[in-house]
């Protein structure tokens, strides 16, 4: 091979390479570290985990293409470089000017929902930029290889400075995993008392309109909640876990005008918590809350705060397993479906549990995806305390995530009505092992959520007293709502509820109840607030309150019509 054709091949691999780590920078570099540092706080591993793995691949794979596109044909070479530069500037196109309001970190459990005609255009768009660029190395060369290397290396340029000062700027929790830091336990997560227990099961997004729909799939799906009083008339009050944890923990009501990580940190200290859980310790009640969501139930601020309500709330060192296969795929995934085209989001759409499920605690930690519960449950199975008695308050992913079977294992193709029946499966479980140990009849039990849909905020909501059974499952239509959640608990442990109002008991089925569901959106004509974390802008900038009175379909009519009341937002959670 003389030096002319070593040069031509040279020069072929350099420019070609250069085209080949454009795509490759933007999907596997920057796209990653811009969902990561835009979400730092959302996420459990630091940076160092996935940047030179992201790195590794994008240099290798650039470098190979480079190698394999420099050995075409000249004509096959152009045609390829010209697609591989139109997909990656239809890509900076999509990021910087189409995507708009983008759930990137995998909230709403039904996946990416696409507007036909709005995908049909969009795709369009990622037809025609390719094309162009092709038809231009046939028609005018010269101005095509200026247009491609140049585009390339600009593009390139730009998104660089860009991913430098991301990484300056970033807070030092980007790099560093925090040493002490204070966190809920979960060492005891399956332990309960041998005596008196108060069991509360959160099942994260299970709207009450998800029973029927699953029932007709399988009919046996409630036959464990028998002893049960399935309230089908139940508001959550807040859509969203936040704020809706926090509020039926502390009792406290959320406050727009003022930031989250303020409201979070007085909740905490005002007596209504903090009368709670002493009443709950001077009746012999450990209160263990078990929630990875500590950001949720916290802000920015330290679990430690939480130390004397909660009895989990400890800073003993962890150990952590990465998993970088899932790791790499992941944020690949979640930087694919943030630039590509709207007709494939809904297939690069990534769900919670996938990037939580990157790292996991060898210890103490807090089990919340349903199939890992359940798989530890099977493993390690209750044990009873005889000191105490027992406030336990689980919050599990629910029907948050589609990721569970009928059986209770993972599922990573399931569907709404699989995943409400796992659920199920689970709590079967650890009702029969309850049983076993002999404390299940004098437990008292609730099963609920944090929130159900915006439009469909109202939740289950089963309870069983300590000694109460019978053969069929009892309905009630009263109009209850997650705001007597505070006074059912004082009631089931023997403490004055009158001090925290009605409790669902409390409240009669045939009285009308007017009710109030806050939902957090974004209007309009209002100023976009930032997020609470600082990490870029939230989705919503106020709470609005849809007043209603009845049931299920009256709410439905009042959310189509409009908010009553819109409080404009301080600083938003999401």
């Amino acid at each position: 091979m003389n030096r002319e054709v070593v040069a031509t091949k040279g020069r072929a691999f350099l420019e070609s390479g250069l085209v080949a780590f454009l795509f490759a920078f933007m999907l596997l570099i920057f796209g990653p570290a811009e969902i990561y540092f835009v979400n730092v706080s959302e996420f459990k591993f630091v940076y160092g985990e996935f940047v030179w793995i992201m790195s590794g691949i994008a240099i290798v794979s650039s470098v190979l293409i480079g190698v394999v596109v420099s050995f075409l044909p000249l004509k096959v070479e152009k045609i390829v470089l010209s697609i591989i530069f139109g997909l990656a500037v239809a890509g900076y196109v999509q990021i910087m000017f189409i995507n708009e309001g983008l759930d990137l970190l995998g909230m709403n459990p039904e996946g990416y929902q696409i507007d036909q005609q709005q995908a049909a255009v969009n795709l369009l768009i990622w037809l025609v930029i390719p094309l162009a660029v092709a038809a231009l190395s046939f028609w005018k060369e010269k101005i095509w290889r200026s247009l491609v290397y140049f585009g390339a290396a600009f593009l390139i340029g730009i998104q660089a400075v860009a991913w430098v000062s991301l990484m300056l700027s970033a807070e030092d929790i980007a790099y560093h995993y925090e040493e002490g830091e204070w966190y809920l336990s979960g060492e005891n997560q399956f332990k309960v008392s041998s005596d008196q227990n108060i069991i509360v099961f959160v099942l994260d997004y299970f709207s009450n309109q998800y029973v029927e729909p699953a029932q007709a799939q399988y009919p046996d799906l409630l036959d464990c909640m028998h002893d049960f009083t399935y309230y089908d008339n139940t508001d959550c009050v807040y859509f969203g876990t936040y704020p809706s944890l926090p509020h039926i923990l502390s009792g406290s009501r959320p406050a727009p005008t003022v930031s989250v990580n303020e409201w979070c940190a007085a909740i905490w200290q005002q007596d209504k918590a903090k009368n709670f859980y002493q009443a709950l310790h001077e009746k012999n009640y450990v209160t263990n809350i078990y929630t990875p969501d500590k950001d949720i139930i916290c802000g920015t601020n330290s679990v430690g705060m939480l130390q004397g309500l909660f009895s989990n709330v400890t800073n003993a060192a962890q150990d952590f397993t990465v998993n970088y296969g899932l790791l790499a795929k992941t944020m690949t995934k979640m930087s694919a479906y943030r630039m590509f085209p709207y007709m494939l989001k809904p297939y690069l759409y990534t769900e919670m549990s996938e990037y939580t499920n990157v790292i996991v605690p060898k210890s103490n930690g807090v089990s919340h995806e349903n199939h890992r519960y359940y798989g530890h449950l099977l493993e390690e199975g209750l044990e009873t305390d005889d000191q105490s008695n027992y406030y336990i308050f689980q919050h599990l992913s629910g029907i948050h995530v589609y990721d569970t079977g009928a059986d209770g294992q993972y599922k990573e193709e399931s569907t709404m009505e699989e995943t409400a029946r796992g659920c199920m499966t689970i709590l079967e479980e650890y009702f029969n092992q309850l049983k076993a140990l002999g404390v299940y009849d004098n437990a008292t039990i609730i099963v609920t959520a944090d929130h159900g849909g915006p439009r469909d905020s109202q939740v289950v909501f089963f309870i069983k007293n300590a000694h109460e059974a019978h053969d069929e499952m009892v309905v009630n239509s009263a109009p209850i709502s997650l705001g007597e959640f505070q006074a059912t608990i004082a009631q089931a442990a023997g403490i004055d509820d009158t001090l925290y109002g009605q409790s669902v008991s409390d409240i009669p089925a045939d009285v009308p109840r007017e009710r109030t569901v806050w939902v957090r959106m974004h209007i309009d004509g209002l100023p976009d607030v930032p997020k609470y974390s600082g990490e870029g802008m939230s989705v919503s900038n106020a709470y609005c309150g849809f007043t209603y009175t009845g049931d299920i379909n009256a709410l439905f009519e009042k959310y189509d019509a409009g908010p009553d009341v819109v409080i404009p937002e301080t600083d938003g959670f999401f």
